[in-house]
């Protein structure tokens, strides 16, 4: 099963065909999801859902979404051109082409991935148009953040949430589990961990950190690993966030649960180390460090610090 049979299946997307059949569908739907991937997947559909009565015998390899997707249809438009946000241009544009008719399709319909990422000037630009939108002509948008949408652009439009996918649904999709355990349910996400040649050795780097780590002189010498990955900083993070996680299975004897079933042995090695008020603690520690990274901190200070940290909390909370 594909990404767009997957979405078919969705409750929010089931509530979408329930209102087309209704004639209830709003001419201006905005979709909230956080993987770009699944967003245009979905804008397409959407597209596909609205345009012919037999879309439900279309996935991702048909004629018809593959026009679409390599932006070839002459009634469905796919926005911004240059794949990065969209531009004052894109938004005369999409007003203009709105007011001419379909060509070979009942509907002119004009789909804008990452929306959120546009312009002011570019949001402003189409703020009439979703108002009083033209006959037969639907606009449909993905955001990740909402907040960064003008007000008056989110009181035009239909707000839908999409949310992750079931790992059992994602490991249908992606056949590397530790790449679906960190994708999140985001299948965009998830493809781009699989193909990072690096990730089994990220993981064997923050599984050492965590079980391995037993006092100060250990601090520079993993913090000089550490920095030599700062790009992957927030996925090795991830990873002893989810040590974290099969650690306390471990101890509630959940073991049949963990996701990091290759580094089993070395979890259940170090579990003595650490209380539950330990792992509780380096938790917080985790989302700190986040935080510092998110306003620029010095990073290899803000590592080094994270370490002994650690290595305190482990000890203390014995």
């Amino acid at each position: 099963m594909g990404i767009v049979e997957t979405i078919k299946k969705q409750n929010f997307f089931q509530n979408l065909l329930k209102k087309k059949e209704n004639g209830t569908l709003s001419n201006s739907i905005m979709f909230l999801c956080d993987d770009s991937l699944t967003s245009q997947k979905t804008l397409i559909l959407m597209a596909l859902l609205l345009e012919y009565p037999t879309f439900d015998l279309f996935d991702e390899k048909s004629a018809e979404f593959l026009k679409i997707e390599n932006r070839v249809d002459l009634d469905i438009k796919m926005y911004p051109k240059n794949n990065a946000k969209l531009l004052v241009a894109d938004a005369n544009e999409i007003v203009s082409e709105s007011f001419i008719k379909p060509v070979n399709l009942p509907y002119k319909i004009f789909l804008i991935n990452n929306f959120d990422v546009s312009t002011e000037e570019a949001q402003n630009k189409l703020l009439k148009i979703l108002e009083e939108p033209p006959k037969n002509v639907y606009f449909i948008l993905s955001v990740k953040n909402e907040g960064k949408v003008l007000p008056t652009i989110k009181s035009r439009c239909d707000k839908i949430k999409i949310l992750p996918l079931s790992q059992e649904e994602i490991s249908v999709l992606c056949k590397d589990k530790l790449a679906c355990v960190l994708g999140e349910g985001y299948l965009g996400k998830t493809i781009e961990l699989s193909k990072k040649s690096e990730l089994e050795s990220l993981a064997s780097l923050a599984v050492s950190i965590f079980t391995e780590l037993k006092n100060s002189k250990q601090v520079l010498a993993f913090s000089k690993k550490i920095i030599q990955e700062k790009l992957n900083l927030d996925l090795i993070l991830q990873i002893i966030s989810l040590c974290i996680e099969d650690m306390l299975k471990l101890k509630c004897e959940s073991e049949q649960l963990c996701h990091l079933d290759k580094y089993l042995k070395e979890l259940k090695d170090a579990e003595p180390e650490f209380s539950v008020e330990a792992l509780c603690e380096i938790s917080k520690l985790i989302s700190r460090l986040r935080e510092k990274l998110e306003f620029n901190g010095n990073v290899t200070v803000a590592v080094d610090n994270f370490l002994l940290k650690m290595l305190e909390v482990k000890y203390l909370c014995k």
